[in-house]
């Protein structure tokens, strides 16, 4: 398979990053979706020519002074057409890929489904965006039997984003379907709450606060609008803080099943309707890539730290984390390993004495269950959040669900 995107800094080792069922976080088919790396900034490429996929040297950056527009000249990308929405007829071959255009307006969201025949092989899609000089891609995926799915959203402004799809076989023929959604980030949601949208890729790491590596598998990070909306505020309250980006991995398959359930290796036992969301922890140097906390021991119930042995996570910045999502009201319960709670707790006193959590918020962390203990969660933290309709009086909280 051709491809630009190449990892601008030697990618860091992802220690014992595993989801729910203690398998490792990668495309359970074996062709998981390429990455840049952890913390990896968007990389200048793609999208200069059909055949290549070489870097876009077109304009349409600063001219006199004058701030670049986020809307892209027509042609910057050679062979470019419009994408319509709703339904396009896509053709590709190892000399000639199929690249379509959306100018995307600030309070929409847009999602890229392909489908194509499962005996095409090497097909890919991927993303980039206008940065104001030159395309730059923000990632790509190659995993999935007969479909692969990325969106975008860009709240700054209007902008020019591109899908471009390629393959390796002759004679390639697929449907790339383009859905604009009306979305807007935020703490709390006010309508259509349920609609299940995929996770944005991430423009820049370091202002949403979120990234994406080589075991991010994008058709299983389909949420509810309003569990994609806490992510991304989450995130970006992290990023405002000058913290480094966090790691979404698992919401729910494109479908809303659980995650793997299409290649008929569940990786999870709940991830339903994308009411679930598995994120990584910070650590005390700064970073949040997925890695375990604790000396593990594995048990018939699963993998769960020794006791004694937490070691290296920052209770103060996770529980500032954990704050952001609790600001929406709609967090029914949340699983990590009992050892890492304690920590977090902990950290959460330090955390309101430094203004960076809500007091409010102390009670629910030390409650039992908006935090408490499964096995397999000494690497990340999973996030729950109500099906129940908006409007009600109060969340109730639900049967208990196995994460």
């Amino acid at each position: 398979m051709r491809h630009a995107l190449a990892p601008l800094a030697i990618v860091m080792a992802l220690t014992a990053a595993c989801g729910d069922s203690g398998a490792p976080l990668e495309d359970a088919d074996g062709d998981g979706d390429g990455g840049s790396g952890v913390g990896g900034s968007a990389l200048n490429g793609s999208g200069g020519s059909d055949t290549g996929g070489s870097a876009s040297t077109a304009g349409g950056g600063d001219v006199g002074g004058a701030p670049a527009s986020g809307i892209a000249p027509e042609g910057a990308v050679d062979g470019e057409h419009t994408a319509s929405e709703g339904d396009n007829t896509v053709e590709a071959s190892p000399s000639a890929d199929d690249v379509l255009r959306v100018d995307l307006e600030p309070n929409e969201h847009v999602g890229f489904f392909l489908a194509f025949d499962g005996d095409f092989d090497g097909v890919e899609l991927e993303l980039s965006r206008w940065d104001g000089e030159a395309p730059v891609v923000l990632g790509f995926t190659d995993g999935g039997a007969g479909l692969r799915t990325l969106a975008a959203f860009d709240a700054s402004g209007p902008r020019t984003f591109w899908i471009r799809v390629r393959s390796d076989s002759d004679g390639f023929t697929g449907t790339l379907a383009v859905t604009r959604t009306p979305f807007h980030d935020g703490a709390q949601c006010e309508e259509d709450c349920d609609r299940l949208l995929q996770f944005p890729m991430r423009n820049d790491p370091t202002v949403d606060g979120y990234d994406w590596t080589t075991s991010t598998v994008f058709r299983y990070q389909f949420g509810r609008r309003d569990l994609v909306m806490f992510v991304r505020h989450a995130a970006r309250q992290m990023a405002l803080a000058g913290r480094a980006p966090i790691f979404p991995e698992d919401f729910s398959q494109w479908n809303g099943e659980t995650p793997g359930n299409d290649v008929g290796a569940p990786r999870h036992a709940s991830h339903q309707r994308g009411k679930d969301v598995d994120v990584s922890l910070y650590g005390t140097d700064g970073l949040a890539p997925w890695r375990s906390y604790c000396e593990v021991e594995y048990t018939s119930d699963g993998r769960e730290c020794i006791a004694g042995t937490a070691s290296g996570l920052d209770g103060a910045v996770n529980a500032e984390m954990f704050g952001a999502f609790l600001e929406s009201g709609r967090v029914t319960m949340s699983f990590l390993d009992q050892e890492l709670i304690g920590v977090l707790q902990d950290g959460a006193d330090e955390a309101v004495d430094a203004d960076a959590l809500d007091p409010a918020f102390v009670p629910l962390i030390n409650d039992g269950q908006h935090l408490q203990h499964w096995p397999n969660h000494d690497n990340h933290v999973h996030v729950r959040v109500s099906e129940e309709p908006y409007g009600a009086a109060s969340v109730t909280p639900p049967s208990f669900e196995a994460p």
